[in-house]
């Protein structure tokens, strides 16, 4: 196995990087973006795709100061929980970046989520102020209702029954005197977001001051004040958070849309981003939408699609469509305030890698260690071995918020990412297959249990297991295994699959089908072993 020996050191299986020695800034990420901001407060921060309005880091500056001298004034107290439903615009990370300034957490929702998931997410983190967008004023007022919480609701846009963001970011008395809340101990909460486990229970992953802030080091020195960034995430998804550290830190302005428009997505384009980061679907729209002729993609230098497994296929398209501009893909997990693997277009062995190394999602990243071990025996596997990839990072989650976390790692201190693959002999890394029960439709995570628990309803069927079946665009399609019960009338897939249709919103229908079988295959712990069922539908039972 080649030794870079300047970067990565390979022992007993296990891959060991760079660490990360700076010691990061003792009064949280509050007062570090604070200085960061007003150091570069001339330059351009932030871009509105559609009105062409523009923020430089000192006008974000001031609405993030204006808005958290708010926030004190109704009370809000160090520890408290600051919550966000928005689309992306100008003026959504203002909720992100005032709440670090105040010594608050931060956890956005989904505003696409139904009335019944955004109350489960409310529940967990009960914010004390929540900021939404106009579209979804109606869903946090029934969620609030539901919850019977006493939560302040401020709205972008105009609003007669809340508080008007633009209000609260009207001119301060002393505002120039304001300096951040001082964090008592990096390892306090700083952020929540949200992600589902193997239960298919969304559950609040909690990063601290310190994963956050260790994660600048390793983009400190990095000069992107030239560059602009687009990606279609909303705030309620990691990329959205990880973008805007990553502005804050390296001087690159973010291009920002209100949503993607998937029947017309060269729209994106109307202003001339350098980097581009996009989920598999949005990618291949553009690749099956004519490209007009008044788009100028000159100023574009990299495409990297992220969000879940991505075929090889599906990349190569992407660069027949971007042939001057460089297509790669990153793993991450949202556990990790950093992807997880990637190619450093800066560097010509990653550069050669990505050229090289087909359906590679990069190499590792400093300041995390790897293995890949054998999911049934925890054995630790070698080069182009498959199995569970584990990780231990200095910029992992420090547990989930109000739950039991000891789940999380293995008993070693891994963090068990749930992710099926193996890296070869150079250190890239491939990833597989999830071995946890969700998969991605589209953007929507789907939680297997949610379906089973309907199927499972029929009178003819015993027992009933979901899994996701690749799809070229939609990632994955819901297929179900089925048990019928003895001595019943028999019953079609596709009554099965209308039963589903009658009770399930559109994402959960079974696009893949239904097959019936007699039984499954059951892990030693009693468990139904997903990858060898999907062995069985892949090979056709």
């Amino acid at each position: 196995m080649e030794n870079f020996e300047d970067e990565i050191r390979y022992e007993n299986n296990i891959i060991y990087t760079e660490g990360l020695d700076d010691e990061p800034d003792s009064r949280g990420v509050g007062c570090a973006y604070f200085d960061q901001m007003l150091k570069n407060k001339d330059l351009l921060a932030q871009v509105d795709g559609f009105t062409k309005e523009k923020d430089t880091f000192g006008s974000l500056l001031k609405k993030c100061v204006r808005t958290s001298i708010w926030l004190t004034e109704i009370g809000l107290q160090y520890g408290d929980v600051v919550s966000l439903c928005s689309n992306g615009h100008l003026n959504s990370c203002v909720a992100h970046i005032s709440a670090y300034f105040t010594g608050a957490k931060v956890a956005a929702l989904n505003p696409s989520f139904s009335l019944a998931e955004s109350v489960h997410l409310f529940r967990q983190v009960m914010p004390k102020v929540i900021f939404v967008g106009h579209e979804s004023v109606t869903l946090i007022e029934n969620v609030i209702k539901e919850v019977g919480a006493n939560t302040t609701m401020v709205v972008f846009g105009p609003t007669d029954t809340h508080v008007a963001f633009s209000d609260l970011i009207q001119p301060k008395l002393n505002e120039s005197l304001f300096k951040p809340v001082e964090v008592h101990d990096l390892k306090d909460v700083a952020l929540i977001w949200f992600s589902s486990g193997t239960t298919g229970l969304p559950k609040g992953i909690c990063h601290t001051h310190y994963s956050i802030l260790k994660a600048a080091e390793l983009i400190r020195g990095q000069d992107f004040r030239n560059e602009l960034i687009y990606t279609n995430y909303i705030p309620y998804w990691n990329v959205f958070v990880f973008y805007l550290h990553q502005s804050i830190y390296t001087k690159g302005a973010r291009l920002l849309v209100p949503r993607f428009d998937i029947t017309n997505p060269w729209d994106m384009f109307s202003y001339m981003a350098t980097w581009v980061i996009l989920d598999i679907t949005s990618s291949l729209a553009l690749c099956r939408t004519p490209k007009p002729k008044n788009v100028d993609l000159r100023s574009l230098k990299s495409i990297l699609v992220a969000g879940t497994t991505i075929y090889e296929e599906q990349l190569e398209e992407i660069r027949e469509t971007f042939p001057n501009v460089f297509v790669s893909q990153m793993y991450g997990e949202s556990e990790v305030f950093s992807p997880l693997t990637y190619f450093d277009l800066a560097k010509a062995k990653h550069v050669h890698f990505l050229h090289t190394k087909k359906g590679s999602c990069g190499l590792p990243m400093r300041g995390t260690c790897y293995k890949v071990v054998d999911p049934d025996t925890d054995k630790v596997l070698g080069p182009n071995q498959k199995g569970e990839i584990r990780v231990k990072s200095q910029m992992q989650l420090g547990g989930y918020y109000n739950l039991d976390s000891s789940g999380i790692w293995d008993s070693d201190g891994w963090l068990k990412t749930g992710d099926y693959g193996y890296y070869d002999e150079d250190y890239c890394f491939y990833v597989i297959d999830r071995l946890k029960e969700m998969f991605p439709y589209r953007v929507k995570h789907i939680t297997p249990a949610s379906i089973e628990n309907v199927i499972n309803t029929h009178p003819a069927v015993l027992k009933s297991v979901v899994i996701g079946i690749p799809h070229y665009i939609d990632n994955h399609h819901a297929m179900a295994l089925v048990v019928l019960k003895p001595g019943l009338p028999n019953v079609t897939g596709e009554e099965i699959q209308k039963y589903v249709e009658d009770r399930l919103d559109d994402p959960f229908h079974l696009r893949a089908g239904v097959k019936f079988v007699e039984n499954f295959p059951m892990t030693p712990s009693g468990k139904v072993h997903r990858l060898k069922l999907k062995e069985m539908v892949f090979n056709e039972l």
